[in-house]
């Protein structure tokens, strides 16, 4: 049975909430530094005094240029970024297909993992793992070359935890979906992928279907089935 994952939107709900207090507890001691008053900060923001004490208060009813205006009149710049915490599912990514389209093709003799969590105390999950007496294989599907060397990075942390979870060495490989826009889009990115995935698709295939690990990290261009 499959560990039991929050759903997306209760932990996105739940963190809404945290980072609205944290915000109204922030921006009151940034006030209060400056020297002002609920009204003056309001004047400077441009918004309604009782718009300032429902941010103080932690409401999430307040948007986020209202945010934004009110730190920078506090003398504050809000910051907002994504960090990585958890991996989105196979199935609601659209990558299941290319996951048991590389299982169906691998050799039967090794043991096929979906979404494989890198470590007990880490959300991140690898997307399909292959493993054998020979062997470990961490199979990272990327749908949507955006940012390969950004994706190629969290995809080597991922190994690496994975690695050290199991004491012992695991190659990776990227699968992309074979299509003519996925292969035109590698074209840039070629000399990157030459240096960290020297091992090309032909031969990754081999391998699997050999049930052998590939010499080192590689690249898999993958032909999902179509739908009937």
């Amino acid at each position: 049975m499959r560990p039991f994952r929050s759903r997306p939107a209760d932990t996105g709900r739940a963190r809404s909430g945290h980072l609205a207090t944290r915000y109204g507890q922030e921006l009151r001691i940034a006030r209060t530094t400056a020297g002002l008053t609920q009204v003056q900060l309001a004047r400077l923001a441009r918004v309604s005094q009782p718009e300032v004490s429902k941010a103080e208060r932690g409401s999430r009813d307040i948007s986020l240029d209202a945010r934004c205006r009110l730190a920078a009149a506090a003398g504050h710049e809000l910051g907002w970024r994504l960090y990585p915490t958890a991996t989105v599912s196979l199935r609601d990514s659209g990558q299941l297909q290319i996951a048991q389209a590389i299982v169906q093709g691998a050799y039967p003799g090794w043991r096929a993992q979906l979404e494989v969590p890198v470590s007990a105390v880490d959300r991140r999950a690898a997307d399909l793992v292959l493993s054998s007496d020979v062997g470990v294989v961490h199979i990272e599907i990327e749908r949507s070359l955006v940012d390969l060397q950004a994706q190629l990075r969290s995809a080597q942390l991922k190994r690496q935890a994975l690695a050290d979870r199991d004491e012992r060495p695991v190659r990776l490989v990227i699968a992309v979906p074979d299509t003519a826009s996925a292969r035109r889009r590698l074209v840039p990115v070629a000399a990157l992928i030459a240096s960290t995935l020297p091992v090309p698709s032909r031969q990754v295939w081999r391998d699997l279907r050999a049930g052998t690990v590939p010499a080192g990290d590689g690249i898999l261009f993958v032909r999902a089935p179509t739908r009937g």
